[in-house]
């Protein structure tokens, strides 16, 4: 199925979003275990979603629908802000497609154990530029949360009464910059922080890469008032899914020194759960072959995503107790 992302510039083709799901063989939805809503990478300036369908296959056998999200890249797109509102629109479109193609799988009862078909969760996922895109998009929205008061303390819920829940269950980063200052530095040393679409897109200031920036944005919430109310780490904790970042060791295109200096910003900010993984022997493009192909990338985020699941599903029967 193809989705328009954005029906301000349905024109162009790079903005539709191709969905995802195995067929139940009757007119029945079918039942899957979540959503993978995955942002592809580009350097901000490349890539549409055709390149990465062989996403799909893999997690279609594991049960899950897939949402390979299309978005402007630069120049169609500006700015940074244009691409989050492109994968933003994808996002929110995705809530109603779902609930006519889909019901969510029951979950099992986690002293049983996995046995394949039990509820994990819905996975904002990216890969290399998609990575800080769909982050940023993510920090917005738990920032729009926040907004309301009658939900500052509570974590993110849908609101429109749907069979489908479409909420970030978790969200995983594939060799992602985070911080584009520091990006950008490591791009002058590669001689191509001029001829990057990212000094452009973010804003061509040190000021504009900070906003532009995932972690930093996040740390900026730190403090806000809201109709006499401050902003905690508390607040940003409940409001946050569990994070994956994954990165190779042998990356050159962006240091797997960007994944842990991310990590340690946002388990500073007192995310309950912000895990990293790093791969040996792994480079850039490898990652994102793991999940078109099969290997250890995707391996890894899989058994996370499934401990995550069993955790959360053993602390729900201990408090009912």
């Amino acid at each position: 199925l193809f989705l328009p992302s954005n029906d301000n510039h349905s024109n162009d083709e790079n903005t539709a979003s191709d969905v995802h799901s195995q067929s139940s063989g009757s007119y029945n939805k079918t039942s899957v275990r979540g959503t993978i809503f995955f942002v592809h990478g580009g350097a901000w300036g490349s890539g549409q979603p055709w390149m990465y369908r062989l996403v799909a296959p893999v997690f279609l056998k594991l049960n899950f629908a897939v949402v390979v999200v299309g978005y402007r890249t630069y120049p169609e797109a500006p700015t940074i802000d244009d691409q989050c509102e492109d994968v933003r629109s994808a996002w929110d479109k995705c809530e109603h497609v779902l609930n006519e193609l889909v019901v969510p799988a029951k979950s099992r009862d986690s002293s049983v154990g996995d046995d394949g078909t039990g509820w994990v969760g819905n996975v904002i996922c990216g890969h290399s530029s998609g990575a800080h895109v769909a982050l940023l998009m993510l920090v917005d929205m738990i920032g729009e949360q926040m907004e309301n008061t009658d939900h500052a303390t509570m974590p993110m819920t849908h609101h429109t009464g749907q069979n489908y829940p479409w909420v970030p269950d978790y969200f995983v980063g594939l060799s992602g910059p985070y911080d584009i200052s520091y990006h950008f530095d490591f791009e002058g040393g590669r001689g191509v922080e001029q001829i990057s679409p990212m000094k452009p897109i973010c804003g061509h200031s040190r000021e504009n890469f900070d906003r532009a920036s995932p972690v930093k944005r996040l740390l900026s919430l730190f403090g806000k008032q809201r109709e006499g109310m401050t902003t905690t780490s508390s607040t940003i904790q409940q409001l946050t899914p569990p994070i994956l970042l994954v990165h190779g060791i042998e990356d050159s295109t962006v240091p797997f020194t960007a994944t842990s200096d991310a990590g340690r910003i946002l388990r500073s900010c007192g995310l309950k759960q912000c895990d990293e993984i790093y791969l040996e022997e792994t480079n850039h493009q490898d990652v994102i072959m793991h999940f078109m192909l099969g290997g250890p990338a995707k391996d890894s985020v899989l058994n996370w995503l499934l401990q995550c699941s069993q955790e959360e599903k053993t602390a729900q029967i201990q408090s009912r107790l």
